[in-house]
């Protein structure tokens, strides 16, 4: 019965170690050992590839920068432009308030004519 006991866990661990080795070349380690060539010119062929990928990015942010430079020039020169033109309305204003002040003035001075030349004629 001891025999027939100690038999039991052995075939087990034989089993199990069995499993183990069939999973073994399944295993990434082993199986990127056998195809070290292979992968080494796929990852030159990818370092390649991330180098012309990064140049490329590294050039259109370039070309993107300066596209919003100038979009940024372009806005601050209207600003430029509409403040001028907010400046040159408010002058017209301020004309346009002196000249009806004149105006005004200019009108009380000729009422008070009128009535001076209406109190003579009635005189």
């Amino acid at each position: 019965i001891m025999a027939n006991h100690l038999v039991k866990p052995d075939s087990r661990n034989c089993k199990r170690t069995r499993e183990l080795e069939s999973q073994m070349p399944d295993s990434p380690q082993l199986s990127s050992l056998g195809k070290s060539d292979s992968s080494f010119s796929e990852c030159s062929g990818l370092f390649y590839k991330d180098e012309t990928l990064e140049k490329d990015l590294n050039d259109m942010s370039k070309e993107i920068n300066l596209m919003l430079s100038t979009y940024a020039k372009i806005l601050s020169e209207r600003a430029a432009i509409d403040a001028s033109y907010i400046d040159e309305i408010d002058g017209l204003f301020k004309e346009a308030d002196i000249i009806e002040n004149f105006l005004i003035q200019k009108r009380e001075l000729l009422r008070q004519r009128f009535t001076v030349i209406a109190n003579t004629l009635h005189g």
